[in-house]
C-alpha cells in the first residue's frame, strides 16, 4: 500500500507525493505522472477493501460511469489501472482545496458567493442527470476548487461503506447522514430529486453556518430528514429572508413531488428569493436616506448611499433615477457645510475687525447681518412719513367709526 508520509510511491504510471484525502473507501495521493510531469490526484482503494471484489467491481464501475461525463463543473477522470492487485484512479488535481475546508473556518457565506458555487454544482448535477447518473454523495467534502475559484463537483456514486461518523446505513443505503435525502435514507429508488434535497441541505448550511439537522449518531441524523421538519433557516441567520426560506423549503420537500423539476431550477428560485430580498432592502435604505435628508442628518446620509452602491445588481431605472436625485442631495448638502464654514469664518474675522475697531464703519450692513450689531434704525422720507400716514388714516378711520356706533347702540339699548 502506498504510503502516508511524503516519501514518493509509483504506481502505475505516476510517482505518489503526500496524502490529500482519506475516507472509508479510498486514499487520494497528490501525484505526477512519469513521463508528462503533470500532477493529478490519484485513488486508491483503501486496504480494508482491497480483498473485497465487490467493492473492487464498484470501484471499477463507478470509475468507468464518471470517466464518462465531461463538464466543466465535474472533476475529470484521467485514468484507471491496476498494479499488483492494487486498483486505482487518476484524475485532475484542483489545488484549490474542498469546500469543506472553507465552512471550517465558520459562519455562513456571502450570498453572492453561496449562489455562484450552488450554481455550478446544479449545473453539474442537472448535467449527470440527463445521462443518467445520480451522484448520492453531495457534500462540502466533494466540491473541489480549481486555482480561479470555480468548483468540481468529484465522487459519482461512489460506495460509502465505511465512512464513520457521518456515515448511514439503514437497509442496503449509504450517504452522508448530514445531507442524505428521506428517499435515500429509507432505501426508496432514487431520481435526481433526491440529489436536489443535498443540494439543498448544502444551500441551507451555506446561508446559516448550519446543516438543517445533527445530532449523536449517523442514524439518528437520517431519521431526522425522514420525520422532522427543518427549522426555517431564517431563524439561524436574519439576512435569510422570507422568500428565501421558501425556496429552500421546497426543495427539502420530504416527499420528492413536492420539489423542483431540476437542480437548476432550485437555483434560480433561489436566486430570485435573494434578488427579491434585495430590491425590498434598497427601497428600505432609499426610504431611510430620504428622511436622513429630511433631518439634515448629511453624514449619515453619505453612509446609506455608499451602501446602497452595493446595489447594483438589482437596480431598476427608478432605483437609478432616486440614487441620482440622492447624490444630487449630497452635493448640495455639501456646497451648504461649505457655506456654513464660510459664514462662520467671515463672522470671526468680523469679530477681529470690531475687536480692534469697535466703530468700525458698516455702510452695508455686514455686522449686523453676522449677528455683531444691532441693524441700524432705518429713517423714513417726508414722502414715506406721507404714505404711511395716509394709509393709517384710510384703514383707521372705518374702524374707529365702527367703534363708535357699536358704543352707540351698547348704551341705547331698552
Amino acid at each position: 500500500m502506498p504510503p502516508k508520509t511524503d516519501s514518493p510511491t509509483t504506481l502505475g504510471k505516476y510517482t505518489l507525493h503526500e496524502e490529500i484525502g482519506r475516507g472509508g473507501f479510498a486514499i487520494v495521493y497528490r501525484a505526477t505522472h512519469n513521463t508528462l510531469g503533470t500532477e493529478a490526484a490519484v485513488k486508491v482503494l483503501s486496504p480494508g477493501l482491497a480483498a473485497d471484489e465487490q467493492a473492487r467491481q464498484r470501484f471499477i464501475q463507478e470509475a468507468q460511469t464518471a470517466s464518462a461525463l465531461e463538464h466543466p463543473h465535474i472533476v475529470r477522470i484521467l485514468d484507471l489501472d491496476e498494479q499488483a492487485g492494487q486498483v486505482f484512479i487518476a484524475m485532475e488535481y484542483l489545488p484549490g482545496g474542498d469546500l469543506k475546508a472553507r465552512l471550517a473556518k465558520g459562519g455562513p457565506l456571502a450570498q453572492g458567493e453561496a449562489l455562484e458555487i450552488l450554481r455550478q454544482v446544479a449545473e453539474a448535477l442537472d448535467y449527470a442527470h440527463a445521462r443518467g447518473v445520480l451522484h448520492r454523495d453531495v457534500k462540502p467534502g466533494n466540491i473541489l476548487f480549481d486555482q480561479k475559484g470555480s468548483i468540481r463537483l468529484c465522487d459519482f456514486g461512489l460506495v460509502r461503506v465505511a465512512e464513520a461518523p457521518r456515515l448511514t446505513q439503514l437497509g442496503s443505503v449509504v450517504g452522508t447522514a448530514a445531507y442524505i435525502s428521506p428517499e435515500q435514507a429509507e432505501a426508496r429508488p432514487l431520481t435526481g430529486r433526491a440529489d436536489q434535497y443535498s443540494l439543498a441541505v448544502l444551500a441551507y448550511e451555506l446561508l446559516t453556518g448550519k446543516t438543517p439537522f445533527s445530532g449523536e449518531g449517523s442514524t439518528a441524523v437520517a431519521l431526522m430528514h425522514v420525520t422532522k421538519v427543518p427549522p426555517p433557516p431564517s431563524s439561524l441567520n436574519p439576512r435569510v429572508t422570507p422568500e428565501m426560506d421558501s425556496a429552500l423549503l421546497k426543495a427539502l420537500a420530504k416527499d420528492p413531488a413536492g420539489r423542483y423539476t431540476s437542480c437548476l431550477e432550485f437555483v434560480q428560485a433561489l436566486e430570485g428569493a435573494v434578488g427579491t430580498s434585495q430590491r425590498r432592502r434598497f427601497r428600505e435604505l432609499l426610504a431611510e436616506a430620504r428622511a436622513l435628508l429630511e433631518k439634515g442628518d448629511f453624514a449619515a446620509l453619505h453612509t446609506h448611499l455608499e451602501t446602497l452602491k452595493g446595489f447594483e445588481t438589482f437596480k431598476t431605472s427608478e432605483m437609478m433615477d432616486l440614487l441620482a436625485e440622492l447624490a444630487d442631495f449630497r452635493n448640495a448638502a455639501g456646497h451648504y457645510e461649505a457655506m456654513v464654514k464660510g459664514w462662520e469664518t467671515a463672522r470671526q474675522n468680523a469679530a477681529d475687525v470690531l475687536g480692534q475697531f469697535p466703530r468700525y464703519p458698516d455702510a452695508g450692513g455686514v455686522f449686523a447681518s453676522l449677528g455683531l450689531r444691532k441693524p441700524p434704525r432705518v429713517r423714513l422720507s417726508p414722502r414715506q412719513w406721507a404714505l404711511q400716514l395716509g394709509a393709517g388714516a384710510l384703514l383707521g378711520l372705518p374702524a374707529a367709526f365702527l367703534v363708535l356706533y357699536l358704543a352707540f347702540r351698547f348704551i341705547t339699548r331698552p
